[in-house]
């Protein structure tokens, strides 16, 4: 009786964080915490922050910060031995031919920074530039056969990287997470880009209204 009322107890909490999440994913994320399976919190882990939305953001961005050290040294003897490289690279992948600043503002890259990677790509041949027919003033960039080719590569290393890191989580893990955070950078991957020329107060003000935090 005490497994049945602490099932409800988490579902109960379950609902109030996933107000839209279906009785499916709450079976996911009960079965990836068992009950007497976690391991003894080192010193690291009790100087955690306390409130939710800190530990959240930790969580995400050290997450992230990991998986771009395993990223680093996958790419390092490849023929784009960076991150940005590769993320650049990548959007044009996805985008095909188009102006840079939009490659760049898909990559998430500041203009300055992310303009002068792609120069380099492009002396180096990774990336063919071109006057763009429907405004003479503005260029097109694409992928040459030789970025494609070194882009491959480099896929083939990046998933080694991504294999080390999620290889503790089932598919049912990468299915949950994936389902809370997809709609949360769907958003705010618009968003950031669209006022990232504003101050953090305007942002927050438009996005939170009137609500003090």
């Amino acid at each position: 009786m005490e497994d049945v009322i602490e099932v409800l107890q988490r579902w109960a909490e379950y609902q109030k964080g996933h107000p839209t999440g279906g009785f499916e994913d709450f079976c996911r994320f009960y079965l990836a915490r068992p009950k007497g399976k976690r391991p003894k919190a080192s010193n690291f882990e009790k100087a955690q922050p306390a409130d939710t939305d800190s530990m959240f953001m930790m969580t995400v961005s050290r997450s992230t910060l990991a998986f771009w050290v395993y990223m680093r040294i996958a790419l390092r003897d490849t023929p784009l031995p960076t991150v940005e490289d590769i993320m650049l690279c990548a959007a044009l992948f996805n985008l095909g031919e188009s102006r840079k600043t939009d490659i760049i503002n898909f990559a998430m890259m500041e203009i300055s920074t992310g303009t002068g990677n792609l120069n380099r790509l492009i002396e180096k041949g990774f990336i063919e530039e071109r006057i763009d027919p429907d405004d003479k003033r503005s260029k097109l960039i694409v992928l040459s056969s030789s970025g494609a080719k070194a882009l491959k590569q480099c896929f083939a290393k990046a998933k080694m990287a991504r294999d080390i890191f999620l290889t503790d989580l089932t598919e049912d893990d990468k299915k949950l997470v994936a389902n809370i955070l997809n709609p949360l950078q769907e958003k705010h991957s618009k968003l950031a880009i669209a006022r990232k020329g504003k101050s953090i107060e305007e942002i927050h003000k438009e996005v939170m209204g009137d609500e003090k935090k």
